[in-house]
């Protein structure tokens, strides 16, 4: 996946992600995360609230767009916005059929995500979401 960040409070923020996500059980995914850019922002984050993202099928890639607003340690807060493109690796085939069933208009996600616990060089959250149809698309008489 690659992930473009930016910041409207500090626009020569720009952050570019390029990660790699592994699921090792069906709850635990390990992630290797290669950061690049510039970021001229706070550094007391502790937490995050309205989290929504927005996910697209394109061929075998999954389109993503989002936003969060970033809560700081001081009670102020700042919003972050992104982009990306996920593209599964391994098994094109049956990302294309996976992806046939996706509705057209997309899914919206959103999510309710703990207070970060930092431990030296690691980090670590829980989350829980809904994942639901863009409410743009119009139902037909089919369910998917």
């Amino acid at each position: 996946m690659l992930r473009s960040i930016s910041y409207p409070e500090f626009p020569k923020s720009k952050v570019i992600l390029d990660v790699k996500v592994k699921a090792v059980s069906g709850s635990e995914w390990v992630t290797d995360i290669y950061v690049t850019g510039n970021y001229d922002g706070p550094n007391n984050i502790v937490a995050n609230k309205d989290y929504e993202i927005m996910w697209s099928a394109d061929g075998g890639r999954l389109l993503e767009t989002g936003s969060v607003m970033l809560l700081l340690s001081t009670g102020e807060s700042i919003g972050q916005v992104w982009s990306s493109i996920i593209t599964p690796e391994n098994r094109p085939d049956r990302v294309s059929a996976m992806f046939k069933k996706f509705p057209k208009s997309g899914q919206v996600v959103t999510a309710s995500i703990s207070p970060f616990k930092i431990n030296k060089n690691g980090m670590s959250y829980t989350w829980d979401g809904l994942v639901k149809r863009n409410s743009a698309e119009k139902r037909t008489g089919r369910r998917p």
